[in-house]
């Protein structure tokens, strides 16, 4: 798997992370040099797949990276809440159809 693709899916698993984090986790991972992870992932935030984010209230400041979202999080909460809301009806809708079939069911069989 290309390196980029790890990137990503170690952002996807452990979130915004340092720079110089990700940096050594390529480092160790790929045997790349610092310097080649760093050409890694300003290409990457050149294509737009991830982007800099300086946590300026640290002492000193770091920079993290981040995957470009596409949505602003609190969005991104607010659709996943709802989709999870959706599937919880959907399964209540589908208990009481299976309920209503078994009694039609039942109701059938005493009428026969």
């Amino acid at each position: 798997m290309k390196v980029e693709k790890k990137i990503i899916l170690y952002l996807y698993e452990y979130g915004n992370t340092r720079e110089s984090d990700l940096i050594n986790y390529g480092v160790k991972k790929f045997d790349y040099s610092s310097e080649e992870m760093k050409k890694v992932i300003k290409r990457m935030v050149i294509k737009g797949k991830i982007h800099y984010i300086v946590h300026s209230k640290l002492e000193p400041p770091e920079v993290y990276i981040s995957l470009k979202e596409l949505l602003p999080p609190e969005i991104a909460k607010t659709l996943i809440q709802a989709f999870i809301q959706m599937k919880a009806r959907e399964e209540d809708v589908q208990k009481i159809l299976e309920e209503a079939a078994s009694i039609a069911e039942q109701m059938r069989q005493k009428h026969s």
